[in-house]
């Protein structure tokens, strides 16, 4: 029983692992032949981007 788990969880694993490959592979790739630069793209976070007033508000720690 366990093993039959076990392999159940690896096949899981690998059959998830490869849908993400594939997926972000298909990205970059495209990406690489189209001559997209990712990093143009990517943002820097800031804690002003946080709006903690909210998420207090959210959590309802705010008296």
């Amino acid at each position: 029983m366990k093993r039959h788990l076990l392999s159940e969880r690896t096949a899981y694993f690998l059959t998830a692992l490869s849908i993400y490959v594939v997926l972000f592979g298909g990205i970059i790739i495209s990406g690489w032949i189209s001559g997209v630069e990712w990093s143009d793209y990517w943002i820097d976070f800031s804690w002003n981007m946080l709006n903690t007033e909210e998420l207090k508000d959210i959590v309802l720690l705010k008296e």
